[in-house]
């Protein structure tokens, strides 16, 4: 019988809190997101309302000096231009990190790589950080890179790929 059993005069005997199935697979972890809940009650001890109330004076005697000042704070404050970046598909990253793996780089071939209104045919080749390096199926080996934010879609057999 098994660790958690005993038998004694034809009588099997079961301990409590003995597992009744055994499964032989992988554990199961659930994930339980907690939602943070900021509080905005200010609670405060007899002692300490005189270092608050000072602590107000001073934060208000700020915003009325820089209310006073305001042309200043603007030509302190400078404007830097960002280049805008495109923004790249979570969806479009993680297929193709899949894809950049050997096993599906080698069974999903060849892919079409929509990048707006051109259409690359080929196999990923290399990814680094957001650029991705393709194999063009045009005779000799020939190499183009692209950035992630670039690509619109990518096509298997005429379909968008999907990971699932």
């Amino acid at each position: 019988m098994g660790a958690y059993t005993e038998i004694k005069k034809d009588v099997l005997i079961i301990y409590p809190n003995e597992p009744l199935l055994f499964v032989h697979g992988p554990p199961v972890f659930i994930k339980v997101a907690f939602l943070v809940e900021e509080s905005t009650s200010v609670f405060i001890l007899n002692g300490e309302e005189s270092e608050v109330s000072s602590e107000l004076k001073q934060e208000e005697q700020k915003v009325q000096v820089e209310q006073i000042f305001p042309e200043e704070q603007k030509a302190q404050e400078k404007q830097v231009e960002v280049p805008a970046l495109k923004v790249t598909d979570p969806s479009i990253t993680r297929r193709i990190m899949y894809l950049a793996t050997p096993f599906p780089r080698q069974v999903y071939q060849p892919l079409e790589f929509v990048l707006g209104d051109e259409t690359l045919i080929g196999i990923i080749e290399n990814v680094e950080g957001e650029t991705i390096t393709i194999e063009i199926e045009e005779g000799d080996k020939e190499f183009v890179s692209v950035e992630m934010g670039s690509i619109e879609e990518i096509l298997w057999r005429g379909n968008p790929f999907d990971i699932n």
